[in-house]
């Protein structure tokens, strides 16, 4: 028997040609299909590997940030705790600065007190009336002074208008404040002494260097002029100076005033508090 005619007997036995094709082609359907679905599996497993990658780089990229902030929120509250430790200590500093000021002037009025009470007790009542009586002459002398300086800027405003740099009368009324107030310095009160004594200094310094600037003003002139004195050029060395007396003691020459008129109100109120009290006694 011949090879096709065997091949032919086989094909009639299991059902013929189509009955065999239909297998072949169900068994590489068969074969298909796992391939595709072994690949597609092959391939979520894949994707699945990277999203597993990918999750971890960034749950590890969330988990550096996140710790990162969290360090930094603990530097800034530790800076912050610090700032607020500072500031405590300082408020407490002040405080106890404070609380030693106030003790020292609370201790320093007590010996005022104590040494005005002393003070009472020991000098009499005559010798206070006496004491009293003196202040009363000084300061009418004081006040005598202040209207004639007055008078003399009323009688010259004028001139001082058209001559504001012309130190003579501003020096001449200094001068007189200096020449009362040294004299009887310890029967004024305290405060317009510490004033006198403080314009007595710096007007005597601008006063010796007027001095000195009017000397050299006359050497320079007698070695130029054949040994005659220029006077118009040593009083203009001298105003130089002079002038800068308004800058240093302006405001000390107003102050001295202020002081002598609130001196004087203490006097006017005491002479009256002792007016109404013998109007009472008797």
């Amino acid at each position: 028997m011949e090879i096709s005619e065997i091949v032919k007997e086989m094909l009639l036995y299991f059902g013929g040609t189509s009955a065999v094709l239909i297998g072949l082609v169900g068994f590489l359907a068969h074969l298909s299909s796992k391939r595709i679905i072994n690949g597609e599996l092959a391939k979520h497993k894949l994707d699945l590997e990277n999203a597993k990658s990918q999750n971890k780089i960034e749950q590890e990229s969330i988990k550096h940030t996140f710790s990162k902030e969290i360090k930094e929120i603990s530097i800034s509250n530790e800076r912050n705790l610090q700032l607020v430790r500072l500031e405590h200590e300082k408020a407490l500093s002040i405080q106890k600065a404070e609380s030693e000021n106030t003790l020292e002037r609370v201790k320093n009025e007590m010996n005022v007190a104590f040494l005005k009470s002393e003070t009472y007790t020991s000098i009499s009542k005559e010798m206070f009336q006496t004491l009293f009586n003196k202040r009363i002459e000084v300061y009418s002398n004081l006040l005598n002074l202040k209207i004639e300086i007055d008078k003399s800027r009323l009688d010259h405003a004028g001139y001082l208008a058209f001559n504001e740099e012309d130190p003579s009368h501003f020096t001449t009324a200094v001068y007189k404040i200096n020449e009362v107030s040294q004299k009887d310095s310890m029967l004024i009160s305290n405060e317009l002494a510490m004033l006198s004594n403080e314009l007595y200094q710096k007007s005597s310094q601008v006063f010796s260097n007027a001095k000195v600037q009017e000397f050299y003003a006359e050497l320079n002139s007698s070695a130029n002029n054949n040994g005659q004195a220029n006077f118009e050029s040593m009083m203009d060395a001298r105003d130089t100076e002079l002038r800068k007396l308004f800058t240093e003691c302006g405001e000390l020459y107003e102050s001295w005033f202020q002081q002598l008129e609130e001196d004087l109100s203490k006097i006017r109120m005491i002479l009256d508090f002792s007016g109404e009290f013998l109007k009472k006694e008797h």
